[in-house]
């Protein structure tokens, strides 16, 4: 299986990339960027200030994407990339069982650290 970062750059860039083409779709219609059409105008279609939101988050894909892809190859450091890790199916697993156990032990000290003060309060409630 592959690693998350490398699905979610290959999605990103996808959907930047499909984003883009109708960002462009819109471009050769006229919808961009929103025009007023003249009343005598019969041909015209008046795009609003919401057409927008295409190109916007066409950049913020295609942005998203080369972060997680400089993330990968260069080893820069974001935010998206704890979202997203690069380590594999397997690396996860044995991180995951390593943090695992080590919560296990944590638990098990303080269940032992407990009762070793409970046994003290005890005696010293005996001792009275």
């Amino acid at each position: 299986m592959e690693a998350p970062a490398y699905t979610a750059r290959r999605l990103l860039f996808g959907l930047g990339l499909a984003l883009l083409m109708a960002t462009a779709f819109a471009l050769i219609d006229g919808r961009l960027p929103p025009a007023v059409c003249a009343e005598n105008a019969t041909e015209c279609t008046a795009g609003t200030d919401i057409s927008w939101l295409v190109p916007a988050f066409t950049a913020i894909t295609l942005f998203a994407g080369l972060i997680i892809h400089l993330g990968i190859t260069k080893g820069l450091k974001s935010p998206l990339l704890h979202l997203f890790p690069i380590e594999g199916s397997s690396a996860q697993r044995e991180r995951m069982v390593s943090e695992l156990s080590e919560s296990q032990d944590e638990d098990d000290l303080s269940g032992a650290w407990a009762n070793l003060e409970q046994g003290l309060l005890s005696s010293k409630v005996e001792e009275e």
